[in-house]
């Protein structure tokens, strides 16, 4: 009963990370779209930044606008990182 009830509290756990990371689903790719001007690449980002987000205990103890703040930062970062990956492969014979 007891490894019943552990899995019933990670499966709600991640339903209400779930809940919040959606939240911030458009947002962040408005915001790498912004920055990658790239459909597929802004989606790429902001798929990536989300899958951080969702490892980062953190983010889910914060307030709102904090969240939001803490979204955009790793959306930038993950955008960069996407940008810079796509150079990279451009630039290799």
């Amino acid at each position: 009963m007891c490894r019943v009830q552990m899995t019933m509290n990670k499966k709600q756990e991640l339903q209400r990370k779930a809940a919040v990371l959606k939240q911030y689903e458009v947002y962040g790719y408005q915001v790498a779209y912004f920055l990658l001007e790239n459909e597929a690449l802004a989606a790429q980002a902001a798929t990536e930044a989300l899958s951080e987000l969702l490892h980062n205990e953190s983010f889910f103890h914060q307030p709102p606008p904090i969240q939001r703040q803490t979204a955009k930062q790793v959306v930038m970062k993950q955008s960069l990182l996407t940008r810079a990956s796509v150079i990279t492969s451009n630039s290799t014979p």
